[in-house]
């Protein structure tokens, strides 16, 4: 067995920073690990393949499934992860000893997502028998059954900080359930279960049925805090939920796919949906103000997961080749060397002074002050100091590409040289294009394929 791969770089909107293809694998799944730099990823042929996206290299690839792999998660804390497949398995595997522990038989088709509980020692699985279940993985048995949609179930997940579950299914419905008493029961019997019968009545109820897509809904998700959900359809739409107690209300409808919505979820720090779609592309969506980005478009390959990393800022999309771990903002702030043992960088919203021999740090400003897109703070790229200005400390802030409306922006701060003095925390200039110093009193700015001198 062969396994080619290679690595590119491709020009969106914001940072690639790795990408891994399979040859002829299109990606059913991925998940990152919570402390290392590793990503696993599920693939259409059956094969499972841990892959170190730092180093960009394959580490070890797993056999077992027969046929397509299309839900994968791995434990928070405990060295395991969950596998399921279209051979009507849910796996639990050992991460150390590179090894599967059990097999979980319950169902009888297609497993579409698997994942385990934050908390408690539970497995969740959605399958095309139009089922949800959940699995005790120490005890090794199955401790829930949740019927009640009428078509495949393609995806369920637990909510990070309630005790409920979020489904989709091809019924066009998104269900919340609530498993609370099952919780409870768990909790008081110290984990002991019953194996149910395909019909019998479970401690898990449903809460909310909500009908909003007009055709099947492939995915929903949980927002990480907020009682918010996202749901993704063959509508070609993505819209935002908000619920309370047992009923939910549409706060938006993101429109723009031009296909099937295959994934969705809200970003774990910004006020931000990121989805995928078979018009092959990658989306992110400012759902406050309805304002969407193309991230990333390929040629060729539909995408099908999209899947964020808990604590860092990386994601993953699996498409029909392969799959791509980027950013959506850089990890490094803008610095610029104002002396010797003084540096200029932009960090918490500020523009700020930091001495390093003192070893103190100076608030001059806040910045995006005057930048009409919001998205992700609109950070900026880059930051110059003007060293032919003695008199005063001046500063030209480049922003990123933001749309294509946008292009590039830049401002221009002026202090007094003096801290004494007081400063103004609004910008002197502020216009499109980028800008330099290349004088006292001026600057060269690069525009629509032109270049400007302003004084």
């Amino acid at each position: 067995f062969f396994f080619f791969f290679f690595f590119f770089k491709q020009k969106t909107a914001y940072e690639i920073s790795a990408c891994l293809v399979g040859s002829e694998m299109c990606i059913r799944d991925s998940c990152f690990h919570p402390t290392l730099p590793w990503i696993m990823a599920t693939f259409h042929n059956g094969n499972i393949n841990l892959y170190d996206y730092a180093a960009k290299r394959l580490i070890h690839h797993f056999e077992e499934h027969v046929g397509p792999v299309r839900g994968i998660d791995i434990h928070r804390t405990q060295p395991l992860f969950v596998t399921g497949g279209d051979d009507f398995k849910v796996k639990l595997w050992n991460l150390n000893e590179r090894r599967s522990l059990y097999t979980f038989n319950s169902h009888n088709d297609y497993i579409r997502t698997v994942q385990f509980h934050w908390e408690l020692p539970w497995i969740l699985s959605a399958s095309d028998d139009q089922t949800i279940r959940i699995f005790n993985w120490q005890n090794r048995s199955c401790i829930a059954l949740l019927t009640g949609h009428s078509h495949y179930v393609m995806s369920a997940f637990f909510s990070p900080e309630e005790s409920l579950i979020i489904s989709s299914s091809l019924d066009e419905s998104v269900r919340i359930w609530d498993y609370s008493d099952l919780q409870q029961k768990y909790s008081s019997s110290r984990g002991s279960a019953t194996r149910p019968s395909d019909f019998a009545t479970t401690d898990v109820t449903v809460k909310i049925i909500i009908d909003g897509h007009e055709k099947p809904v492939n995915w929903a998700a949980f927002h990480p805090k907020k009682r918010l959900v996202v749901s993704g359809a063959d509508d070609k739409t993505i819209k935002v939920w908000r619920y309370q107690d047992t009923r939910a209300w549409e706060v938006e409808t993101l429109r723009g796919h031009g296909h099937n919505v295959t994934s969705c979820l809200f970003h774990p720090r910004h006020d931000l949906v990121v989805s995928v779609s078979e018009d092959k592309t990658v989306k992110m969506w400012d759902y406050n103000n309805n304002f969407m980005l193309n991230l990333c478009k390929r040629d060729t390959d539909r995408f099908w997961v999209v899947c964020a990393h808990a604590t860092l800022n990386y994601l993953a999309a699996g498409h029909d080749t392969g799959f791509t771990v980027f950013k959506l903002e850089s990890d490094r702030p803008p610095l610029a060397r104002v002396t010797a043992n003084m540096l200029a960088m932009v960090t918490k919203h500020e523009l700020q002074l930091h001495d390093l021999s003192a070893g103190s740090t100076s608030a001059l400003c806040p910045v995006n002050i005057a930048v009409s897109c919001e998205i992700l703070n609109n950070y900026p790229k880059c930051i110059h100091y003007n060293q032919f200005d003695i008199s005063a400390k001046a500063f030209a802030l480049n922003y990123r590409e933001v749309t294509p409306e946008e292009f590039r922006r830049f401002q221009v701060f002026v202090f007094p040289s003096s801290t004494k003095e007081k400063a103004s925390k609004e910008p002197s200039f502020s216009e499109l294009g980028h800008a330099v110093f290349i004088g006292k009193d001026k600057l060269c700015v690069c525009k629509d394929k032109q270049v400007l001198i302003l004084e």
